[in-house]
């Protein structure tokens, strides 16, 4: 598995499957609509920052995600933390005012 942080979260990324994939769409979603911090090395998503610069980024748009996972191998999961939701929740028994 092969994984990094962002400023708000964690990428991780199944290069297993993800070298299986042929269409590779997540790095094109990624500079299109996203942070650009994705590139291809030997056929899977890879980093094109160094590791600490992606730490200032945030791939919130989640482009490579749902690209990934509607054309692709589902090889990648965002995981973006919402800190609070959990009380939010049991405070308001998960509904919201309108």
């Amino acid at each position: 598995m092969y994984s990094f942080n962002t400023r708000t979260g964690c990428v991780q990324i199944d290069h297993h499957s993800c070298q299986e994939c042929t269409l590779k769409g997540c790095v094109k979603a990624c500079d299109k609509y996203g942070a650009g911090i994705l590139t291809l090395e030997d056929g899977k998503a890879v980093l094109n920052v160094q590791r600490e610069d992606a730490k200032r980024r945030d791939p919130e748009c989640l482009a490579c995600e749902v690209e990934c996972w509607l054309h692709g191998k589902q090889a990648i999961a965002i995981s973006l933390p919402m800190t609070g939701l959990e009380q939010f929740r049991s405070r308001t028994n998960g509904h919201t005012a309108r």
